[in-house]
């Protein structure tokens, strides 16, 4: 297995931004990044968590992932991550040494693709995870939407690069100094990781830091990373007894959690199993060991042996012994363990034992080898097998492959190949019986894979801007289209619709309520639809028609401020209310300018910016702003606690 890696509510999406344009998706707006909907998957089982997660890096390759997809998740959901992950069809892999940071794996059969989560639950710096910091939390409260995805704030994506860079590479070399400008020149020294440092290291630390990266004097880097890391301090183990801790327990390797799967490859000489079996090592990140079955292959000593009466028969006891102890003992360590040849040979016609103490050690192999989960029984024309290696005659091969395929009938666990075909179309195949065995119990190569269209996701955004991200009863109403309805019924199928009077009074169950362009009678329906602590979404348009009811943002946040809602919020937004590219918090000052600074290259974007501007200065932006959504969640019944 390769080196595991050691990398460690203000929804905006930051696609136009420039430390974002390495992102293909960020020149069209609206655009949602494609996503594997294996992903899909494990992003809809961590929302159920209820429990804030972010993707750390990456949301341009979540197709087909050449590398790790890199997790921040909260604290809380850490005790409850194994098993929602294995609903999602991923099987962990422990490694000790590598701080917060947990693997988990899964294959998928139909695209020939591994797919790698590295997921950590705090924000640790330096090659062995020394240098600790308290930054995770803080990251997570910012954390901003982008269809089903979660993603660290602009700036604090920019400097966790930054301190990636700088901290755990230690240098920055000519191929990382694009990203490491393109970083320098969003950050600032008001981000709160940024402050972090000031504090830690003294005022002014990361103005120097951005200084020394904007002017690209990349060569004094090292000695940079090298005073910061001898001033860390404040964490409760000292950072040279962290990494020498984890130094040393990395040695141990990392293990499935449970006992690791067995499986081993049956065919005549040419066939392909060693082949087969070094490409399962090679492209199956899983940890594994190779163990040679052989009973009989010729060694240096036989010359010698032969002198000795019965030296051949104590050779493969000893070989029976060292092998099958070899596999039970990568087994029981957690390593999918893969066996060239298996002991099932000596049931193949024509192997019959000659004396009755070889019929014992034939009996002795098959009680002593491990029982394998998976047999992989290779089938290759005679004619193809002697091509390969020489060996035999096409014949004799063609009668071994004859007696290999009647035996795989009595194996419960084998598996015929096509093992003529691609050594890659072999693999693959392979692989996906392999991860048959290896996945989670419970969960088939098929699990939690349907994936929903991509414009239905984009049209469920507005949950992103809730903490309630799995409801069990919605309600909606207004002018939402087809797609909107149909959307929220994949959340909820029996979400109703909500009616203004004189329709009959609704009960008060619902979880959420979404409205679209609501008037003040909807909107009172709606209210008393909602069960104490329930949320609101309003998604509305500045007006100035008749319509009862308030015609701005800001007249439907007091709407929901003097209706009895706590945590009214407002997002602006951007381009349009139905593709939104970017939701703004109009709260935040920050997010509303970066988003400014971006209209030029519309029409008129220079001229909206300059009004924009205008407003936020004078505090009216809630009232300038052209669509956007409200939210806001009822009060709970006094003295009543709300369930988590």
């Amino acid at each position: 297995m390769s080196e595991l890696s050691n990398s460690p509510q203000l929804p905006v999406s930051y696609s136009e931004s420039e430390f974002a344009s390495k992102y293909p998706h960020g020149n069209n707006a609206g655009v949602i990044p494609q996503v594997n909907s294996a992903l899909i998957t494990v992003f809809r089982e961590l929302d159920k968590s209820g429990l804030p997660w972010a993707l750390l890096r990456g949301e341009d390759d979540l197709v087909q992932p050449a590398g790790d997809v890199d997790l921040l998740v909260s604290a809380e959901l850490v005790p409850g991550l194994d098993r929602h992950l294995a609903s999602a069809g991923f099987r962990r892999v422990a490694a000790l040494g590598h701080g917060s940071h947990r693997f988990y794996f899964r294959y998928l059969a139909e695209e020939d693709l591994w797919i790698k989560l590295d997921v950590v639950s705090d924000i640790r710096f330096g090659k062995f995870q020394e240098l600790g910091t308290a930054l995770a939390a803080g990251c997570l409260r910012r954390r901003v939407a982008l269809g089903p995805l979660w993603l660290p704030e602009i700036q604090d994506q920019a400097w966790l690069h930054i301190l990636h860079l700088v901290l755990d590479k230690g240098e920055i070399t000519p191929a990382k100094a694009p990203a490491a400008r393109s970083a320098a020149a969003v950050a600032t020294v008001e981000n709160p990781i940024a402050l972090f440092l000031d504090r830690k290291f003294g005022t002014g630390t990361a103005g120097k830091l951005l200084n020394l990266l904007r002017s690209e004097n990349f060569e004094d880097v090292p000695a940079a990373a090298a005073g910061l890391k001898s001033r860390w301090t404040g964490t409760r183990v000292p950072p040279w007894l962290t990494s020498s801790g984890n130094r040393a327990l990395r040695r141990v390797g990392p293990r499935l959690k449970g006992r690791g799967p067995v499986a081993g490859v049956l065919a005549p000489d040419g066939a392909g199993k060693t082949t087969l079996l070094h490409g399962l090592r090679s492209s199956c990140p899983l940890p594994s060991s190779y163990v040679y079955m052989g009973l009989w292959s010729s060694s240096p000593v036989d010359r010698w042996l032969q002198k000795i009466r019965g030296g051949f028969l104590v050779r493969k006891v000893f070989r029976i012994l060292r092998a099958g102890l070899a596999a039970r003992y990568y087994s029981l360590r957690g390593r999918v363990v893969l066996m060239d040849r298996l002991a099932f040979d000596v049931l193949l016609p024509g192997s019959k034992a000659d004396s009755r103490l070889a019929a014992l050690t034939d009996a002795l192999a098959l009680r002593f080898q491990p029982h394998p989960d998976l047999v992989l029984v290779l089938d290759v024309p005679g004619e193809v097998m002697f091509a390969r290696k020489g060996e035999h005659t096409p014949q004799k091969l063609e009668e071994w492959r004859k007696a290999y395929l009647e035996l795989a009938e009595e194996i419960p666990s084998a598996h015929v190949l096509d093992a003529s075909q691609s050594e890659s179309q072999v693999r693959a195949k392979a692989s996906g019986l392999l991860w048959k065995v290896a996945a989670p119990k419970g969960v088939d190569g098929h699990a939690g894979t349907e994936s929903l269209p991509l414009h239905l996701w984009t049209l469920l955004d507005w949950r992103f801007l809730l903490p309630v991200s799995q409801p069990e009863k919605l309600g909606y109403g207004g002018g939402l289209s087809n797609d909107a309805v149909a959307a929220i019924s994949l959340l909820d199928p029996s979400a109703r619709r909500i009616q203004a009077p004189p329709a009959p009074a609704p009960a008060n169950d619902l979880d959420v309520v979404l409205l679209s362009e609501p008037d003040a009678p909807l909107f009172a329906s709606a209210a008393a639809s909602l069960r104490p602590g329930g949320w609101i979404c309003l998604q509305v348009r500045r007006s100035l028609g008749t319509r009862p009811g308030p015609h701005t943002l800001a007249g439907w946040k007091r709407a929901l401020e003097r209706s009895g809602f706590d945590d009214v919020a407002v997002y602006w937004h951007v381009p349009t209310l139905e593709r939104p590219a970017r939701f703004v918090p109009t709260a935040s000052r920050t997010a509303v300018q970066d988003t400014l600074a971006h209209y030029s290259g519309v029409r008129f974007g220079k001229a909206k910016a300059a009004i924009g501007r205008l407003a936020l200065n004078l505090g009216l932006f809630n009232v300038a702003a052209a669509e956007g959504t409200v939210v806001g969640r009822r009060a709970p019944e006094p003295g009543r606690q709300e369930l988590p």
